[in-house]
């Protein structure tokens, strides 16, 4: 299939209702960081980049929300995905303007505490689906490009193939797909780095269809860490899984289909899912476009596949094992000193340094030391499953 091609006029987000009629475009300047859309905006004339979080929420850190002028309207408790209470403050933000000209002369945002994934990021929050809904929002990951329309979606996106969102109050961009012969809803989330995260109460729903769906490996530790810190963040059984056949929206099929669950999963697919095609958010009619890059399926084994351990920076700067999948001779809470024969210390503080260590898709095996103390190392080989 061709790559999306957009001749890009300018959208009014602000000025929309007076001119109903008029098809108008406009491209978001963006980066990729970390595997997270990183969008450029201005906040009251000046510069911000926030997370493209389509499964998220709008949310700004506390520091920023004081640089940019964020006029705090009521506090209140949140829980995250680790099911910890936080308290936030939810503020409005005053032209907050996205592109060259979609404007948001106010628009609510939650106001959360201090978060070193943010920090380490350079970004001052993110911009979840409530942002974009008046927009038809086209996000080409290969090609680099993130396009709004207004007040319809551009004309190459077929009519007729699109699938229904289930949106709700929160924007966000929930769709039916099929794995195998079972219809599962699942989360289109470009918060969440990797492909995809199925749900246990899900996986069940499938292996009750699709004889062929196959637990992997069992496993212990944390999978998500949320906005309250890694602190936080639950401890569980951990499973991986895989599913022989995905059938997105529009027709294309993905197979060997690995993923991690545990027993608070929802099923998201993230920002791995991305590299296969063009996706269209129509959020004023709620229908979701998935236009692939190729035609025919496409096997995501290899993408698919995860280390056995996962290493995470942990409080007082140092690197433990937060997960262990099958038998890998480790233990939750075990210091990890060096990754392939370089030290951690001196690092940035950020899970990305351990990804940068452990090498990129091609990787299959890597040493890491560990130890109560420098002097007392062993070390333990870990691999990709």
């Amino acid at each position: 299939m061709k790559p999306l091609l957009v001749t890009l006029v300018m959208l009014a987000a602000g000025t929309a209702s007076a001119q109903p009629t008029r098809m108008l475009y406009d491209t978001i300047p963006f980066e990729i960081v970390q595997d997270k859309f990183i969008v450029e905006v201005r906040i009251d004339g000046k510069p911000a980049k926030l997370i493209l979080d389509t499964g998220g929420l709008n949310i700004m850190v506390a520091d920023s929300a004081e640089h940019y002028g964020v006029d705090i309207l009521r506090r209140h408790a949140i829980a995250d995905v680790n099911e910890a209470g936080i308290g936030v403050s939810v503020g409005a933000v005053r032209n907050l303007k996205i592109g060259r000209w979609m404007n948001w002369d106010v628009g609510k945002v939650t106001v959360v505490p201090g978060n070193p994934f943010f920090r380490e990021l350079g970004v001052s929050g993110a911009l979840g689906g409530e942002a974009f809904s008046n927009v038809c929002l086209v996000i080409d990951k290969r090609n680099r490009r993130l396009v709004a329309s207004h007040p319809y979606r551009p004309p190459v996106i077929p009519r007729g193939t699109g699938a229904e969102m289930n949106m709700g109050n929160s924007f966000h961009a929930v769709v039916p797909v099929k794995f195998g012969s079972a219809e599962i809803d699942v989360l289109f989330d470009t918060g969440m780095s990797g492909f995809m995260s199925i749900g246990a109460d899900d996986f069940e729903t499938i292996c009750a269809v699709e004889g062929n769906a196959e637990l992997q490996h069992r496993g212990y530790g944390m999978l998500y860490v949320g906005v309250s810190g890694i602190k936080n963040a639950l401890r569980d059984s951990v499973f991986k899984v895989n599913i022989p056949v995905m059938t997105l929206p529009g027709g294309k099929e993905l197979r060997n289909v690995g993923s991690l669950t545990d027993k608070r999963s929802a099923t998201i697919a993230g920002q791995g899912l991305f590299d296969y095609g063009v996706v269209a958010l129509d959020y004023p009619r709620g229908q979701f476009y998935f236009l692939p890059y190729e035609s025919g399926p496409s096997d995501v084994a290899a993408l698919t596949r995860r280390w056995n351990v996962r290493i995470l920076p942990t409080t007082d700067y140092r690197y433990e094992v937060v997960m262990t999948l099958g038998q890998t001779g480790l233990a939750i809470g075990d210091r990890v000193w060096k990754i392939n024969g370089t030290e951690l210390a001196g690092l940035p503080y950020a899970e990305s340094s351990v990804e940068d260590l452990l090498g990129g898709d091609e990787v299959e095996t890597a040493q890491i030391a560990v130890g109560p103390d420098k002097k007392r190392l062993k070390t333990i080989t870990i691999r990709k499953i």
